[in-house]
């Protein structure tokens, strides 16, 4: 494990990819301070901070959360999946293997790509919930105050999942992060079991992006599944989660048998 964190961090291309991944949710508070502050020269207020985190996509065409969210699989392969393709490239995965074994070596990769993709997206999104309330701290102003409530120019419905997002917005942005963390790493172990079962980049790219992608283009979207105060109730989240979840690890596992069972090495 640490030689696979150890690899990850000397490489260049994975470590500036870290940094833009911590980078963009800074920006977006970036963008809703420009919006709501320095735009109207703060005639009406600062926003309510907890209602403006990363998440929320309360900053204006939700730019930031597209780039972040609708490609998260790129970024994760470029940290935790491109190494296994190099391995298999330059012949390194034959000696891994040769040391260790095939099952401890699928193993390490699948904890190490786990593990990183959670804590990196886990870091990002706190540290914008922290700075959220630093920028903001004091503003009061919230995209709810009027009734009916309107959310982007339809009037939105108060189910009971959005009643307690609403009445909870601490504990629902902690939530929220942590969902969104665990689905990174799910798909980083995805993106790290294609890589090491198919080993052609620009397959496990594209195959990797098509599976989380798709989803996001249903009516009801997957993106559902990371944004609080929405009007989807659990009848609509809860299954999306769990369909998108499943499909994850049932990709997994059929990468891992192909990589047991099937493929020589």
């Amino acid at each position: 494990m640490r030689q696979q964190l150890n690899r990850i961090i000397s490489d260049k291309k994975s470590i500036g990819m870290i940094i833009f991944m911590l980078v963009i949710p800074i920006l977006d508070i970036v963008q809703i301070y420009y919006q709501d502050i320095i735009k109207i020269n703060g005639e009406m207020g600062k926003p309510y901070p907890l209602y403006v985190t990363f998440l929320s996509c309360y900053s204006q065409g939700h730019i930031f959360q597209m780039i972040y969210l609708w490609f998260l699989p790129l970024y994760l392969l470029v940290i935790v999946g491109e190494e296994s393709i190099v391995d298999y490239i330059t012949g390194y995965k034959n000696i891994l293997i040769c040391k260790m074994g095939k099952n401890k070596y699928i193993l390490q990769k699948m904890k190490s790509a786990f593990i990183v993709s959670f804590a990196i997206v886990f870091v990002g999104l706190g540290l914008n919930l922290i700075l959220s309330q630093i920028v903001f701290n004091g503003g009061t102003k919230t995209r709810f105050d009027s009734e009916p409530l309107k959310y982007n120019s339809f009037v939105m419905i108060k189910t009971f999942l959005f009643e307690i997002s609403y009445t909870h917005p601490l504990t629902t942005n902690i939530v929220y992060i942590l969902i969104t963390a665990i689905f990174a790493g799910v798909l980083g172990m995805m993106g790290a079991a294609l890589a090491i079962s198919i080993h052609e980049r620009k397959m496990v790219y594209a195959l990797t992006f098509a599976i989380w992608f798709i989803p996001i283009l249903f009516k009801n979207s997957s993106m559902h599944i990371f944004q609080p105060f929405m009007e989807y109730d659990f009848n609509v989240i809860v299954p999306m989660a769990i369909w998108c979840i499943v499909l994850y690890i049932l990709v997994i596992i059929t990468a891992i048998i192909w990589e047991k069972k099937i493929v020589e090495v």
